[in-house]
């Protein structure tokens, strides 16, 4: 880890966190994410080599603690340390979310990212009374992109929305077609759902009770949106 040469805190918290990639991996480990295959699904573009160093990078400076599991694989958690920077990300969260919206392009899409990012941001306090069974068609992906365009989100009310690549075996409740960049700036809450439909960006098919379920769980709205800009709680 190069340093700067100051005794500046600055400095020293530059030294540590302003490395290209680090800041996007304690996002991840913030919002729950704690294997290596979860870290990997929220940085669908960093390579394996640079998220492994930069864990190591973030152990050896006592941010991230790791923690053998029972079936002899690694868990990655951050330290008081780590979690104290929360508040630092939440900041650069807000300045983007107010000043960087023009700044999303077609490069800074990805369907990995945004269907993993609509799991984490998901608060469970608005889970559903009964299973919903989501299917998420885009377009507009770029040729070279390797994400999917189709995917399956299935909320339970006692379990964590699950993410599938595959049809789940239930019945689908609620169908979204939709171009990926006009679905990524809907649920980041740079455009209303209703402004989205009407500009025929996207298309929701369902019954009503399924599809509210389904936008209330995933934050899809301006104030919801705002909220993602408080992470959710680290798991005990």
């Amino acid at each position: 880890m190069k340093g700067y040469g100051q005794f500046c805190p600055v400095a020293k918290t530059a030294e540590v966190f302003a490395q290209r990639w680090t800041r996007l991996v304690v996002r991840e480990l913030l919002c729950g994410a704690s294997r290596f295959s979860d870290l990997q699904r929220g940085l669908p573009l960093m390579s394996r080599a640079m998220l492994a160093q930069r864990l190591k990078e973030l152990a050896f400076a006592g941010i991230v603690d790791v923690v053998a599991t029972e079936k002899g694989g690694r868990e990655y958690r951050l330290t008081p340390a780590g979690v104290a920077f929360r508040p630092v990300i939440e900041t650069l969260s807000l300045w983007g979310q107010i000043w960087g919206q023009g700044r999303v392009g077609p490069g800074d899409l990805n369907a990995t990212q945004l269907v993993w990012a609509m799991r984490h941001h998901a608060d469970p306090a608005t889970r559903p009374g009964r299973r919903v069974v989501v299917r998420l068609e885009f377009r507009g992906i770029r040729r070279h992109d390797t994400s999917r365009r189709i995917w399956w989100l299935v909320l339970s009310p006692d379990n964590d929305i699950d993410v599938c690549v595959k049809y789940p075996g239930f019945p689908e409740d609620v169908v979204i077609r939709a171009d990926l960049g006009a679905f990524t700036r809907v649920w980041l809450g740079y455009v209303g759902v209703q402004d989205a439909l009407a500009a025929g960006s996207v298309a929701i098919e369902g019954d009503r009770e399924a599809v509210a379920a389904f936008e209330r769980s995933v934050g899809l709205s301006a104030q919801a949106a705002m909220k993602k800009l408080r992470y959710m709680p680290l798991s005990a």
